[in-house]
């Protein structure tokens, strides 16, 4: 298993209200790490788009969080394509601060996309054979998400041209945008998140009328449980995030 490493410094439109870094933005800095360990081990997303016509997508995060990284903090960031079967690919990245203390972890399921199809492809050895990730038969679970049921909370977005990426979707950092947009300031700006699961269902495409839904549980005085849905006529994400009281 080949490991990729790098330097960033959070700047300050990666950074929201509270100083932090913004969880859209730690998820598409991942994703550009993961990419440049594939264009140095001559697997960029050009070589497989020609050589075989696929992409690589996003399905699941599970991400596990100590501390953000803060505006103008220097932090380095890790990733590894820890192991693959027939169906999917897993990655990890791991955020740490100056001294080497993690920040925070990010373990990611990973499937291949027919560009044309539009259907997940197989694994081929060849693809994955220069990251030296171990092949497994085990698919891995992830979380187990619930339905939402009362006191809901909805708000409508339309698709953007800014919105999609390469790929002709939505890119997957909106995803979370939306999702937490619906918590309203008062709450996001005293807390901070602790843990989230976030799961891709199916591509949304330019264009297209979304509806984001959210469910907040503050029974518990020091943690809230917010659980999430993006969805059409059909069901496109969901995610489960545990929020803590932020200090100060």
């Amino acid at each position: 298993m080949l490991t990729y490493k790098k330097d960033y410094i959070v700047p300050y439109y990666e950074s929201d209200a509270n100083g932090n870094m913004k969880l859209p933005s730690i998820f598409n800095v991942a994703l550009q790490l993961s990419g440049e360990q594939s264009m140095l081990l001559e697997r960029s997303d050009v070589w497989l788009k020609e050589n075989y016509n696929y992409t690589w997508i996003v399905v699941e995060y599970e991400v596990a969080i100590n501390r953000l990284p803060i505006f103008n903090e220097t932090i380095s960031i890790e990733t590894a394509a820890r192991s693959y079967n027939k169906f999917f690919c897993y990655r990890d990245f791991i955020f740490y601060d100056q001294s080497g203390q993690v920040l925070l972890t990010i373990t990611s399921t990973w499937v291949l996309l027919d560009f044309e199809t539009r259907k997940v492809v197989h694994v081929a050895d060849e693809i994955v054979a220069p990251y030296e990730s171990e092949k497994i038969s085990k698919i891995i679970r992830g979380h187990k998400f619930t339905a939402l049921e009362s006191d809901i909370l909805e708000r409508d977005y339309f698709v953007r041209f800014n919105d999609i990426d390469q790929n002709g979707h939505v890119n997957n950092s909106k995803y979370f945008d939306w999702m937490v947009d619906l918590l309203g300031f008062d709450f996001l700006s005293g807390h901070v998140p602790k843990q989230i699961s976030l799961k891709y269902i199916k591509e949304v495409l330019y264009g297209v009328k979304v509806t984001s839904r959210a469910v907040l549980d503050k029974s518990d005085v020091l943690e809230a449980i917010s659980k999430h849905e993006i969805a059409t006529e059909e069901l496109h994400a969901q995610a489960e995030i545990t929020w803590q009281v932020k200090n100060g």
